[in-house]
């Protein structure tokens, strides 16, 4: 009997000990967010940890390419025929975001996927966009107020000009409108092609008030030709297009022609009334204008888009740039609708733009001017960056 008492003790003093050790084992499993993993051997059973860090690490190891949008890691003139390797015209900027396919037989190349294309890069120069993504909403930290956010942007402004030199304005304003910033925003610059956003957004206003019928033909005239963006200009004289085909080549390829052309038809004076009625203070002329009321365009866009077909239509365009440029190369790790305008004679560059955070939306307009080619347009890039940096830390609560 005393035999059986012994042995019964000790099987439940083993028990304890097993049992303590597997509690401080699973509670230590957990503390460190870790999983088992319990593989089999003929012979043996292992248990091998392996952080949740670890099996994240594993599967984008494991990520092609091919599976999701890349940024493009530095600044780079794709290829547009591998065979004679012709060098494309076009830069593409550092932070401009693509889809590629493969090219068979050649695993170090690949091509961009767009209209119009674009050509081939090698693949070493890009990187997974949720990369981007993640390394941005790291930076979400709520703390400044508005008063110190505006602060804040002045003093990172300011330390940009004296870096780089240059005139910029900037104008920014939250879709729900419970922030504004201003940094020499009513200052009235030169517009560029900036300005047919607001021109097509008046456009798509005349036609969902069936004042235009965008199925009605225009002629390409010989008065019209003129060079600069736009693909029109290589056309043959007398080439018909409806205004829906000028209205999206004047947005998406900046088509100088066919703003012309629209221009032409619609009226100038009848234009230039518009911009009066989004702000008075509106130069009464289109080749002048200030970033707060540019930005106002974007945000009537943005505003009009869902109860009016013709200006979603603008809307859609406007996300489907053919130009890879200005803040949606600045800012690769969330989308941005926007339209530049650039002067190479005045040394001017613009963008406006809709930054679509998931939290905070935003509209902004960068205006700059005083920059040679090589930076004119970077400069908005890099200016977007630093601006997003800090409204990811606006905090609006009370």
């Amino acid at each position: 009997m005393k035999k059986r008492i012994v042995i019964l003790a000790g099987m439940l003093v083993v028990l304890g000990i097993v049992t303590e050790f597997s509690v401080k084992l699973v509670n230590g499993v957990n503390a460190s967010k870790k999983t088992v993993v319990v593989s089999k051997s003929s012979d043996e059973k292992t248990i091998s940890i392996k952080t949740n860090e670890a099996k994240e690490a594993s599967n984008k190891e494991k990520k092609s390419i091919f599976d999701e949008e890349q940024v493009v890691s530095d600044h780079i003139y794709p290829l547009t025929d591998l065979t004679t390797q012709q060098v494309s015209e076009d830069k593409l900027p550092k932070g401009t975001v693509v889809n590629v396919k493969p090219v068979k037989g050649d695993a170090d190349w690949v091509e961009i996927v767009s209209d119009p294309p674009k050509g081939f890069i090698e693949a070493k120069y890009l990187s997974h966009r949720s990369e981007y993504i993640d390394k941005r909403e790291k930076k979400r930290v709520k703390k400044l107020k508005p008063k110190a956010l505006t602060k804040h942007l002045d003093q990172a402004i300011d330390n940009f000009l004296a870096q780089n030199g240059g005139d910029v304005s900037i104008y920014l304003e939250t879709v729900n409108h419970d922030y504004s910033y201003s940094y020499d925003g009513d200052k009235v610059r030169r517009t560029a092609s900036s300005i047919k956003l607001p021109f097509i957004a008046y456009l798509m206003t005349l036609a969902d008030e069936g004042k235009v019928d965008l199925n009605t033909k225009l002629t390409y005239t010989a008065n019209f030709k003129i060079d600069g963006t736009g693909i029109i200009q290589f056309e043959p004289i007398g080439t018909q297009y409806t205004i829906k085909q000028l209205a999206e080549l004047v947005i998406r390829y900046s088509d100088n022609v066919a703003y012309l052309m629209l221009l032409n038809d619609i009226g100038e004076p009848n234009f230039v009334q518009f911009l009066a009625k989004l702000d008075p203070q509106s130069p009464n002329n289109r080749v002048f204008s200030t970033p707060r009321i540019l930005t106002k365009a974007m945000e009537y866009v943005y505003e009009e888009k869902d109860s009016n077909k013709n200006m979603k239509l603008l809307y859609d365009w406007i996300q489907n740039s053919t130009f890879d440029d200005g803040v949606d190369v600045g800012l690769p790790g969330v989308d941005v609708a926007h339209k530049t305008g650039w002067m190479p004679m005045y040394t001017v560059s613009n963008d406006i733009a809709l930054v679509k955070d998931k939290n905070q939306p935003y509209f902004i307009t960068i205006m700059t001017s005083g920059y040679d080619s090589s930076y004119s347009e970077q400069s908005i890039s890099d200016l977007s960056a630093i601006i997003d940096d800090y409204m990811l830390q606006l905090d609006l609560s009370k």
